[in-house]
């Protein structure tokens, strides 16, 4: 009577457990095959450098022009110093943007912010966890502007990478 009953209780968690640990397993497994899928190079967005004092709405027409989706902010040697945040660009109605000056939008650049374009799978997410931001300068090997890389656009090429199937 009773032993059964708590047997079979029994049995049901530990079942319950391996089948978590299995599930588990299978997506380490499968997160550690998509890893080398993600190379910063793919997911960088184009920016054009413009300077610190240059109205939104001109920087924004000569990205459009150019095919950018993103600002760098550079000083007058032509160094990147910041890059213009997205979601600021978003929270300035159009209307205002001629009286904007890009870099009154930019996030300041620290050297964690910079990342290679070489860079690819568990190494673009460490350096990506070791300096969280929302928007990475990507550089050249010679240290030239790249792009931006996003972590929304990582987020995403992620999520995309794990839904497809096992090879």
């Amino acid at each position: 009577g009773m032993d059964t009953v708590m047997d079979a209780l029994l049995a049901a968690i530990l079942a319950g457990i391996i089948w978590t640990g299995a599930g588990n397993s299978l997506r380490v497994a499968r997160l550690r095959e998509h890893l080398p899928e993600l190379h910063a190079r793919k997911l960088t967005r184009r920016a054009i450098p413009v300077e610190n004092a240059t109205p939104l709405s001109e920087a924004l027409r000569r990205a459009n022009e150019a095919g950018a989706r993103a600002l760098v902010i550079v000083d007058g040697l032509g160094d990147p110093t910041g890059i213009v945040r997205e979601s600021a660009i978003a929270s300035v109605p159009e209307h205002r943007r001629p009286w904007v000056a890009a870099g009154t939008l930019a996030q300041d650049l620290t050297d964690g912010m910079k990342v290679s374009a070489d860079l690819t799978g568990e190494e673009l997410l460490d350096h990506l966890r070791t300096t969280p931001a929302t928007e990475y300068l990507v550089l050249q090997n010679d240290g030239a502007i790249y792009g931006v890389l996003s972590t929304l656009d990582v987020e995403k090429a992620f999520v995309k990478a794990m839904a497809r199937p096992q090879s």
